[in-house]
């Protein structure tokens, strides 16, 4: 159970990175439903795991702050910079909450007061009360790993997950005369995720009854999605009179199946209706392939059998997907592992070039082989190591943004940071070291570059001032900077200090 605590903190640590970083974002575009339903999944998460493990204050903490972002969901309630600057605080709560947890300060309770306080006054000049629909379950889903690796992972329902839908469309033969076109409501379904579209002609007459103004054909369709059923009835809301239409769940992302089979051809073609049970029986007594025996013996349409195929394959390759990122998933190393494999690489390189020098002195052809193969794999393994301690400085620039917003506020300044260049590697322990650095130098942006928005506008430049922070890589090394577009240095005053 400790080393699932352990794992619950870590995961909520991460969550709370992205639980600020959304804050923020959310903050410019009040209105933006992915940012919001972000800032409400951190949230649910947090609250949910950390009963699961124990971290009751947490999770008790957190239903307050999901209560309102609930409220915000449903649309009752607007994202105003009051909210955010209260979710912000129960971020920091949050954190100082798992810090306590872990050895560190306790957090004051009364600051817990203050922000449930400020949160049911907020719900109750909005007429609300915090009254919200049950929380999505969440849940702990194990991971592959031993007793050093993490034994679970944790994640949160999405609010849609992943579902696979088979659709068939079959408009009125006179749709055309409503100015509809089935193609374009086609390629909209398309948009909505993984997408296999048959069309079925079966209904097509011979010439001499064909009229050019009907639609004889109809579509299956299978979709994979996490936007939910309505959002594909959505599609064909304006039509749903002119046409019969039918929607069936026929795989869900609930569980990373063992392998990729699926329900047979025969089994596909009864549930659409395509096949009676006992025609199925009397085909299967031959010994060809089912859905070549249905259409020799004129049981059902050759495009309703491709159909069911492309059904069949369509959620196998859907499965595959789903194993192979569960068993792709990341895992965490502790720091100190990592630094020893790093050392006992650097030994094997040594070792490698003892051996190499060797084989040089040697006149043997095998032993130079040996020794040209050991330094390849050497030379990859060195490369791969280091790799693996590099992290994109963007994990860095993200956590300024807070510090630029909340000293901009203090300050009575309009300010914003302007990243670039924020995947650019660098290694983790060195961008662990130049965290402190650089929060000196943008401080001392805010503080004395840029000035107050009277005097930015008394000398024509925009009210709000603009601190950039930018990595590119410059041959072996890599150049960061920091710059603002405030008043620069003042020489008499550097010269006055000075003295």
């Amino acid at each position: 159970m400790d080393r699932q605590r352990e794992v619950y903190r870590e995961e909520a640590y991460e969550l709370l990175v992205e639980l600020e970083t959304s804050l923020l974002e959310l903050e410019e575009t009040p209105d933006d439903e992915e940012q919001i339903g972000r800032v409400f999944r951190a949230m649910h998460t947090i609250k949910g795991s950390g009963a699961m493990f124990g971290f009751d204050d947490i999770a008790d903490f957190t239903h307050e702050l999901e209560t309102v972002f609930d409220q915000v969901r449903s649309g009752k309630i607007t994202v105003t910079k009051e909210l955010v600057n209260l979710a912000l605080s129960g971020r920091d709560q949050i954190k100082a909450m798992l810090d306590a947890s872990d050895g560190g300060t306790p957090a004051d309770p009364l600051k817990s007061q203050q922000i449930i306080t400020s949160l049911k006054t907020l719900l109750a000049d909005t007429g609300n009360h915090g009254e919200c629909s049950p929380p999505v379950q969440t849940s702990a889903q194990p991971m592959t790993g031993n007793a050093d690796g993490p034994g679970l992972r944790l994640r949160s329902e999405e609010p849609f997950k992943e579902v696979t839908y088979r659709i068939r469309f079959r408009p009125e033969s006179y749709i055309f005369f409503s100015g509809t076109n089935p193609i374009l409501l086609l390629k909209e379904i398309q948009e909505i995720g993984d997408c296999r579209v048959s069309a079925q002609t079966d209904r097509i007459p011979l010439l001499e009854d064909y009229d050019t103004e009907s639609c004889y054909t109809y579509w299956d369709i299978i979709l994979t999605t996490t936007r939910g059923e309505n959002a594909i009835r959505d599609v064909f809301i304006f039509v749903e009179d002119d046409c019969d239409l039918t929607i069936e769940v026929i795989d869900e992302a609930d569980s990373v199946e063992e392998d990729d089979s699926y329900k047979r051809i025969g089994e596909i073609l009864v549930e659409r209706g395509d096949v009676s049970s006992e025609a199925l029986n009397r085909t299967l007594g031959d010994q060809k392939r089912i859905g070549e025996m249905f259409v020799e013996n004129q049981v059902v349409d050759k495009h309703k059998v491709n159909s069911a195929l492309e059904e069949q394959q369509h959620v196998k390759e859907a499965r595959r997907k789903r194993r192979e990122a569960a068993l792709g998933a990341s895992i965490r190393v502790d720091a100190e592992k990592l630094d020893g494999l790093v050392d006992l690489v650097g030994e094997l390189v040594t070792v490698q070039a003892r051996l190499s020098q060797k084989a040089s002195f040697q006149n043997d052809p095998e032993l130079r082989l040996i020794s040209e193969l050991v330094e390849r794999l050497t030379a990859e393994l060195r490369d791969n190591t280091m790799s693996i301690r590099m992290l994109p400085i963007g994990t860095t620039f993200t956590k300024f943004r807070r510090l630029v917003r909340d000293l901009s506020g203090e300050l009575g300044k309009e300010v914003v940071l302007a990243t670039d260049g924020g995947e650019t590697e660098l290694d983790k322990t060195v961008i662990e070291k130049l965290n402190d650095p650089l929060v000196h130098i943008i401080r001392n942006s805010i503080d004395h570059g840029i000035e107050a928005p009277d005097i930015r506008e008394a000398s024509g430049k925009p009210r709000q001032g603009t601190v950039k922070l930018s990595a590119v890589h410059s041959g072996a090394d890599v150049l960061i900077r920091i710059s603002d577009d405030g008043a620069g240095l003042d020489p008499d005053r550097i010269r006055e200090k000075a003295l």
